[in-house]
C-alpha cells in the first residue's frame, strides 16, 4: 500500500456510527437468543463463512467481536484497503458495509 487513504474524517465518523448501529442490532438479536426466542440470522452478513455446527449465540458473539475490532480500526490509515485489489474500497462500498473484513 503506497497510496494515502482517500477517506475523510466525516467518512470515518459515519462508518463508526454504522458499525455501532450494526452492533446494537446484533446485540439485540443476541439478547433475544439468550431469552430463548426464535431469531433469524439470514439478514446478518458475516465477514467469514460460518463455522460448522455453530450455534446462533456463538455466531452472534463472533460477529459482535468482529464489529468491535473493526470499530477500533476505523482511524487506522489502512482501514478499507483491500490487498486483493491493491486499492482502497470505494466510499459507497464502505457505506454499505464498513465492517467488511479487509485491511487492517
Amino acid at each position: 500500500m503506497t497510496e494515502p487513504s482517500p477517506y475523510t474524517q466525516a467518512d470515518r465518523d459515519r462508518w463508526r456510527q454504522l458499525i455501532l448501529a450494526k452492533g446494537k442490532e446484533v446485540a439485540d438479536k443476541l439478547e433475544r437468543v439468550l431469552n430463548n426466542k426464535n431469531v433469524s440470522l439470514e439478514e446478518i452478513s458475516l465477514f467469514k463463512d460460518d463455522e460448522p455446527a455453530e450455534t446462533k449465540e456463538k455466531r452472534l458473539r463472533r460477529f459482535l467481536d468482529h464489529l468491535m475490532a473493526r470499530l477500533r480500526k476505523v482511524e487506522d490509515p489502512r482501514f478499507g484497503y483491500d490487498t486483493e485489489r491493491g486499492a482502497f474500497l470505494s466510499v459507497p462500498e464502505l457505506d454499505e458495509m464498513p465492517w467488511i473484513d479487509v485491511e487492517p
